[in-house]
């Protein structure tokens, strides 16, 4: 027989193209046809057939089946929701059909959504639709309407879901909304109009709800309705009383999506992934048939010994008497199932199409027989080795350690195979678990694998899990690197001992370190106590030895008996060097507590020639270096600079200490000051030991001492150097030191920008005396004090702070300095000067403050509240009478400053007093009279006054700072300023006005006085 196969575009399983290329049969007698669309393939196993809707109606309209039926005079009943097909045969080549729509001109329906298809004991054939209750005229081909309502009429079976008769020839009519209707059979044929139920059972009546899906007989004299996904009531059909049927738990079967009763009157109910039996005696069991997932049951029919179940992951069979599952096929979503007992197949109904299956599978022919194979290898991400025969048979794999990502695809050749049938890998080693590939993927992905052995296992599983084959095994073996390898171990063994070994010890050491530290700990704070103990005497010593080197000092300058002066002088050396050994004493207290070197800086001006010849004069008569020759060496005659006296006594004095201290016998130590332009130099220079070149990166460290014998056999702290660096830092200096076996030089040098004039630091100026507040606690101290400043001074003694405030606020002693002590009884020093300085009146006082304290933190506090110059117990008198006139000077000049700013500025009259406030002002008045000509020039400036040019140059530059043609410009700029925030001019007329007649140069010289524009300046003035 012939039989044409071709393409039809209408069937998804027809050839694929009708161009034939090449043919083939495989060893299962499968036929292969390679076509220009691809391959198409012919399955040797005819397990099901596909009847597309067009072969059954010639029709391209399409149609998903809800229900299907036979007759029985063999018509078939397709309902769905396009309509109802009537078919006489479904597998005939001549099929006669009939397409009921409520379109159709010839064969018309009241709704296309066809609920439910049933025939009566008369062989009626009756419809549940959307549009109501149908049947079925056989003579006219035609179906008539029936309308049911209740006694009431408000409620109707307009939706009718499902239909049966009972045994008393009335049809029951499950409804949406309308609850469950029951009407005789005869009067509803009878009826031309609509028909009054005898019964009607609602959510009012006991029913879970009004809307019932689907209704079945028990055969005992009871209804189940069905509930989609609610439950499901039963109805005694003697009595109407309605109950919930419930599982023998008492749980509520809330899961039901489908009912079917068997012909043992077993009622079997399908819930998701689930089927329960519920016996005639009401014994309630429950069946998995899905294990791996919950599929909704759409549909089920009773085939021979076995319950088929239609759900959305295939085709279920459950033998009714063992309860065993199996899946039949695995495919599209099912809808609706029908058994075709007389011809022994199922007709499944799908979208646009019905599917035939035999009611008895042979299973053992569908087995997992075929052998799997590895088809295809690839290792971090590219291909391993050649797709050719070989390599389906390897079952031994040997990688490299960093080839651990892999990707396996397997087949097992099989291409008829319609059942639920998968290939699935259980990995031993790492995952022993059967894990299911991806259907028509049959991909193994295995990434970062560990360096080992694995056994890879593949075998076919059904849907549950179960093998079904017989397992295949793959040897997979990934290398160690070589750091993983077992003499790496060995070495990573060897390395842990020594780590061990090694953290051991530095336990142990730090044990050690501890208990160390913990000793030196106990003797800094005994060698603390016992610096606190002297530091408290040395403070309670400066008070006492300021009263007897400040008379000493005083009896030394008027005594004219070389004798007495003789004694006096060796009286002030020795209280001088006991309140040098009590300086020294505080310092290395401060060192000790790893304070830094006093911050705060207290300038003056002195004159560096003379203080330095003092110094030298002071060593020259210490008797212990007697032998030493000490000298200074300068070629200026007197240099005034401005620095802290204190801190430049502090390092010369340790300077030429060491120097003394290592020098050779009738050695020499030399000072020697160096003014060259700007740069100043002091240097300490000795025919000592010298200092060995290893040392010298360490001599100005804190404590260090030299390892040499000649060093180590003097007496020393190692502070003094360190002392002697830390000072030059905080002045601004650098210290450098440079030794050889002759001797040690150390220079000390800066910069000086401008040298004062030596008649600054003169005697007392001639005329009334200044007004000096002395704020002392202690009595003997102030008398002193007042003793000694009398011939100069007008003098005022106060007891404590809040009475120099006193005196001050009542206006009775406004005084034009302050000497005040840092420590009284009611208010201190340093409060009242706090108070002072928030008065503007007494804000610029000069404020010296005499103490005997000497701590880094209260002198950081003086400076901070605004002292002006301190001096520590015992204090040198001339020193302090210096301090005085200087701070004095200083204010005066200030002031001076300030007058002459205020003359500089134009159109403004000030009432002059010095000559050279009466110059200045002349000099602006002919600059302001001549404002306007801009050929006005230091020339003409220089007739106009009388004045040579040179002269009049070295003057005006030495009262504003100004060269004359700088003051001239200044004073023009300052005029445009005033003229142009009068806002009467514009730019160029004031331009003109002060004597410029280049715009651009006008612009540059404003913007460089205001910072702005004169524009700007003048549209920004208020």
């Amino acid at each position: 027989m012939v039989k044409r196969i071709k393409h039809d575009s209408r069937n998804r399983n027809s050839l694929a193209n009708n161009i034939v290329w090449s043919i083939f049969k495989d060893r299962s007698e499968n036929i292969w046809l390679g076509t220009d669309l691809g391959f198409s393939l012919w399955s040797n196993r005819k397990v099901e057939k596909i009847l597309p809707i067009y072969q059954l109606t010639a029709s391209s309209d399409g149609n998903r089946f809800y229900k299907i039926n036979r007759d029985r005079n063999g018509w078939y009943w397709l309902g769905g929701d396009n309509g109802l097909i009537r078919v006489r045969g479904l597998d005939d080549k001549n099929t006669e059909s009939s397409w009921y729509r409520m379109d159709a001109k010839t064969y018309r329906l009241a709704h296309n959504r066809i609920r439910d298809i049933f025939e009566d004991h008369t062989g009626l054939v009756w419809i549940a639709s959307d549009g109501g209750v149908n049947v079925f005229d056989a003579h006219r081909k035609q179906f008539k309407t029936f309308t049911i309502v209740d006694a009431s009429g408000r409620r109707n079976a307009k939706w009718s879901y499902d239909i049966l008769q009972d045994g008393q020839d009335n049809l029951w009519v499950a409804s949406y909304m309308g609850g469950i209707f029951v009407v005789s059979r005869s009067r509803l044929l009878e009826a031309t109009g609509p028909v009054i139920a005898s019964r009607n059972f609602s959510k009012a009546d006991g029913l879970l709800e009004d809307f019932a899906n689907q209704i079945v007989d028990n055969g005992r004299g009871k209804i189940l309705a069905l509930f989609y996904n609610k439950g499901i009531s039963s109805i005694d059909v003697a009595t109407g009383k309605i109950t919930e049927l419930k599982d023998s738990a008492g749980h509520a079967l809330d899961q039901a999506t489908f009912m079917l009763k068997d012909g043992q009157h077993t009622v079997w109910v399908g819930e998701h992934g689930e089927l329960r039996r519920i016996a005639p005696d009401g014994k309630n069991t429950l069946v998995r048939f899905d294990p791996v997932g919950k599929g909704e049951v759409t549909a089920m029919a009773e085939v021979k010994e076995s319950i088929w179940l239609a759900t959305s992951t295939g085709v279920w069979q459950v033998n009714k008497q063992s309860l065993k599952t199996e899946l039949l096929r695995y495919g599209q979503r099912i809808s609706s199932m029908y058994y075709d007992a007389e011809r022994e197949q199922v007709v499944l109904g799908g979208i646009d199409e019905v599917v035939l299956l035999p009611a008895q599978n042979d299973l053992a022919d569908l087995d997992g027989s075929k052998k799997i194979v590895l088809t295809a290898m690839y290792v971090n991400n590219e291909r391993f080795g050649n797709y050719d025969y070989g390599l389906r048979y390897k079952n031994e794999i040997t990688l490299a350690h960093d080839q651990n990502n892999l990707r396996l695809e397997f087949s097992d050749l099989d291409y008829g195979n319609h059942l639920g049938y998968r290939l699935a890998y259980a990995f031993k080693g790492k995952n022993e678990t059967w894990i299911p590939m991806e259907r028509g993927d049959n991909k193994v992905l295995l990434s970062n694998l560990s360096s080992g052995n694995y056994d890879l296992q593949l075998a076919k599983v059904d849907v549950a899990g179960h093998v079904v084959s017989e397992i295949y095994t793959y040897h997979i073996q990934i290398r160690y690197p070589w750091y993983a390898s077992y003499w790496a171990k060995a070495a990573y063994v060897l390395i842990v001992v020594f780590l061990l070994f090694w953290v051991v010890n530095f336990f142990r050491v730090r044990s050690t370190l501890k208990w160390e530290r913990r000793e030196r700990r106990k003797v800094l704070e005994l060698t603390k106590m016992k610096m606190d103990f002297l530091t408290a005497v040395s403070h309670e010593l400066k008070t006492p030895l300021s009263l007897i080197l400040a008379p000493i000092s005083q009896m030394m300058r008027q005594t004219k008996n070389s004798d007495k002066k003789k004694q006096l002088d060796g009286v002030h050396r020795n209280a001088l060097k006991i309140s040098h050994l009590i300086q020294e004493l505080m310092t290395f207290d401060q060192v000790e507590q790893q304070q830094t070197p006093l911050q705060g800086l207290l300038t003056s001006q002195m004159d560096l020639v003379a203080y330095s010849r003092q110094i030298i004069a002071d060593w020259q008569q210490v008797p212990e270096y007697s032998t030493v020759h000490i000298d200074f060496v300068t070629d200026v005659e007197s240099f005034f600079i401005q620095t802290d006296v204190a801190k430049l006594g502090s390092i010369l004095n340790n300077l030429i200490a060491n120097a003394c201290k290592y020098n050779r016998p009738e050695g020499s130590v030399e000072l020697q000051l160096k003014v060259i332009g700007p740069d100043v130099k002091l240097i300490v220079r000795d025919t000592g030991i010298g200092i060995a070149p290893e040392d010298l990166p360490y001599v100005f460290s804190k404590f260090y001492r030299s390892s040499l014998k000649e060093v180590s056999a003097v007496q020393g702290t190692g502070v003094g150097l360190y002392l002697v660096k830390s000072y030059c830092e905080q002045l601004g200096w650098s210290v450098d030191i440079a030794s050889d076996q002759k001797g040690t030089a150390v220079t000390l040098s800066w910069k000086h920008d401008h040298v004062n004039d030596k008649d600054e630091t003169d005697s007392i100026p001639v005329g009334a005396k200044r007004k000096l507040l002395i704020v002392e606690d202690n009595a003997e101290l102030a008398d002193f004090l007042r003793n000694a400043m009398q011939p100069h001074y007008d003098c005022r003694i106060v007891s404590d702070g809040s009475e120099g405030l006193r005196l001050i606020d009542g206006h009775t002693f406004v005084p034009d300095i302050i000497l005040t002590d840092a420590m009284m009884p009611d208010m201190g020093g340093i409060e009242m000067v706090k108070k002072l300085r928030q008065n503007i009146v007494t804000a610029t006082i000069p404020i010296i403050l005499l103490t005997a304290q000497n701590d880094e933190l209260i002198r950081r506090e003086w400076v901070a509240v605004g002292i002006d110059a301190y001096m520590a117990k015992p204090f040198d008198l001339d020193l302090l009478q210096i301090q005085l006139l200087q701070l004095l000077d200083r204010k005066d000049k200030i002031v001076a400053q300030l007058r002459i700013d205020e003359i500089s500025k134009p159109t403004e009259a000030i009432a002059v007093h010095s000559p050279d406030e009466k110059f200045l002002t002349n000099v602006t008045q002919l600059i302001e009279e001549n404002l306007d000509d801009s050929e006005f020039s230091v020339q003409r400036l220089s007739e106009l006054t009388d004045v040579a040019a040179r002269q009049l140059h070295r003057k005006i530059k030495q009262l504003t700072g100004y060269t004359p043609v700088e003051y001239i410009r200044s004073i023009r700029i300052k005029k445009a300023a005033l003229l142009l925030q009068q806002k009467k001019f514009t730019v160029s007329e004031v331009m003109y006005m002060v004597g410029f007649s280049n715009a651009s140069y006008f612009s540059k010289c404003f913007q460089s006085e205001f910072g702005m524009s004169p524009k700007v300046y003048m549209e920004g003035y208020l």
